[in-house]
């Protein structure tokens, strides 16, 4: 019977153990988390390991390959309690397997939005976010003079209301 393992990487070793354990044929899985950020103006995506420095990895119990996994380049060793190794849920794995992991941390408003424009020419002017206008500018419906205007304004002048 299979069981899945917590496994510690040192650090920012999680890919690199890995394709490591996969070349000895052993069963290998960190999530990934996807963050897209506004970062200069520019939106901008980042993969970065879910839980850093840790690694799953599927064993036949009791014996199979425990001392290939510990002496595998990148690997801290196992989690343990006492003299047992830390077993994680397969439907935990399962779980994290499907996922798509996004935050929205900084990330650019949706369609419809209200927003605040902060630049020289309209300072805290409420808007509505409409769209992207290419990495760095996005399109906004401004009221002025009881008319709706779309303008095309700096992401680091939008600010979220």
């Amino acid at each position: 019977m299979k069981n899945w393992y917590l496994v510690v990487c040192k650090p920012q070793q999680e890919e690199r153990s890995k394709i490591n354990l996969t070349n000895q044929n052993i069963e290998a899985f960190f999530p990934i988390l996807t963050t897209k950020k506004l970062v200069k103006g520019r939106c901008t995506t980042k993969q970065t390991a879910l839980f850093p420095s840790y690694l799953f990895v599927c064993l036949e119990s009791p014996n199979e390959k425990f001392s290939a996994v510990k002496n595998t380049r990148g690997i801290g060793g196992f989690v343990a309690y006492g003299s047992s190794y830390q077993k994680v849920p397969e439907n935990l794995i399962k779980t994290l397997k499907n996922e798509r992991m996004h935050t929205s941390e900084s990330q650019l408003p949706k369609t419809g939005d209200s927003v605040s424009v902060n630049n020289n020419s309209f300072n805290n002017v409420d808007a509505i976010y409409k769209e992207p206008d290419g990495d760095m500018r996005s399109i906004l419906l401004i009221k002025l003079l009881n008319k709706q205007i779309e303008m095309s304004i700096n992401n680091k002048e939008i600010k979220i209301t």
